[in-house]
């Protein structure tokens, strides 16, 4: 069994590039199982083997305790994970090649919170990467692109997987914009001359600073771009979750 998280910020297409590579996967005769860890979830693109919503029920949350929808969130995650042995032994029991893990719309209950960390530590034992949705559509400026080099970076010390940046929704990015983001990702030079040229006065100095301190850890994730829809990229994806997790560098340490 190999387990992959899909992370990312709202609306970056955790959910559809979940639902996308599960039949990828199963196109490819590899057996694979979906997890939902998102309590407020309403519809989802794929049927969930195990899902947080069978532990508590954020709408009940939400009455019961006069809570507004992120304070739900946060109550409904930790109640949930009160019941974690129960949860990692049902998807331990799956016994598939891949389990693909979908978390909360709100990247920082997942990856920042104690209850995120927990899940990731319960499971442990099996072979383990990060997925982070690098959203083009939010990376598309210099500084909006070192916000995201930033949270990425950010989750896998969090989280302290090894890391894929998948730059989604392709499919509807124009492609100067994925150029422009590749040419980031690849070349720091180029990176900090459109920073100095696109910004100025301490807002430069500070995105270009921060560039300058992640762009070295960043180069270590693999980064593909893919699409949910048209299902580009998702054998490449494969490649890089397979040489990653191969390697041996998913341990917690």
């Amino acid at each position: 069994m190999r387990i992959a998280y899909f992370v990312g910020t709202a609306g970056s297409g955790k959910s559809s590039l979940t639902a996308a590579y599960a039949e990828w996967l199963k196109q490819n005769e590899q057996s694979v199982a979906t997890v939902n860890l998102d309590p407020a979830a309403t519809v989802l693109p794929y049927e969930p083997e195990v899902d947080i919503r069978e532990y508590v029920d954020y709408e009940r949350m939400m009455l019961t305790y006069n809570l507004g929808p992120n304070a739900a969130l946060i109550a409904s995650v930790r109640e949930a994970v009160r019941e974690i042995d129960t949860l990692c032994s049902e998807i331990m029991d799956l016994s598939v090649d891949y389990v693909l893990i979908d978390t909360p719309g709100q990247l920082e209950l997942f990856a920042f919170r104690k209850e995120g960390r927990a899940i990731v530590k319960a499971l442990r034992r099996v072979p383990s990467i990060i997925i982070y949705l690098m959203d083009p559509v939010a990376s598309h400026t210099t500084r909006l692109f070192a916000s995201s080099l930033f949270l990425a970076t950010s989750v896998y010390l969090s989280l302290n997987l090894q890391s894929i940046i998948a730059i989604s929704k392709i499919d509807i990015v124009p492609k100067r914009i994925l150029r422009r983001i590749r040419r980031w990702i690849s070349s720091q030079e180029a990176l900090e001359v459109d920073i100095e040229s696109r910004s100025q006065g301490m807002q430069m100095l500070i995105t270009r600073d921060i560039v300058h301190i992640l762009h070295d850890i960043g180069r270590t994730f693999p980064v593909i771009a893919v699409s949910s829809k048209t299902l580009e990229g998702l054998g490449a994806l494969h490649g890089a979750v397979t040489r990653a997790l191969s390697e041996g560098e998913y341990e917690l340490r």
